[in-house]
């Protein structure tokens, strides 16, 4: 049991970037095309997912202020995702491409 959930891990994990890193953009957020908001163009191998903290696990996650404003309240952000979990993602990433 314990060996097939590692096997199913890793498969996940391995699904989260590609192989140039495509979709990866650790620069200016707002410079995307849809600021905040993902889409489908920019985050190839995320879209459609609604398990975010696969790839990107939450305790590293807003960290650093990506906005080039300098002024994002990370402690603030930091917490927020902390309580409401993978609910808080869409509240400014948008829906990721997935439908309920």
């Amino acid at each position: 049991m314990k060996k097939s959930l590692l096997i199913a891990l890793i498969f996940l994990l391995l699904g989260c970037v590609g192989g140039d890193d495509e979709g990866q953009n650790f620069g200016n957020i707002f410079e995307g095309t849809d600021g905040l908001m993902l889409n489908q163009e920019e985050h190839p191998d995320g879209w459609g997912r609604s398990e975010c903290f696969a790839c990107h696990p939450i305790n590293e996650i807003h960290r650093e202020d990506r906005t080039g404003t300098g002024v994002l309240p990370l402690e603030d952000i930091q917490e927020f995702v902390e309580q409401e979990g993978l609910d808080s993602c869409p509240i400014c990433h948008g829906d990721n491409g997935v439908m309920e």
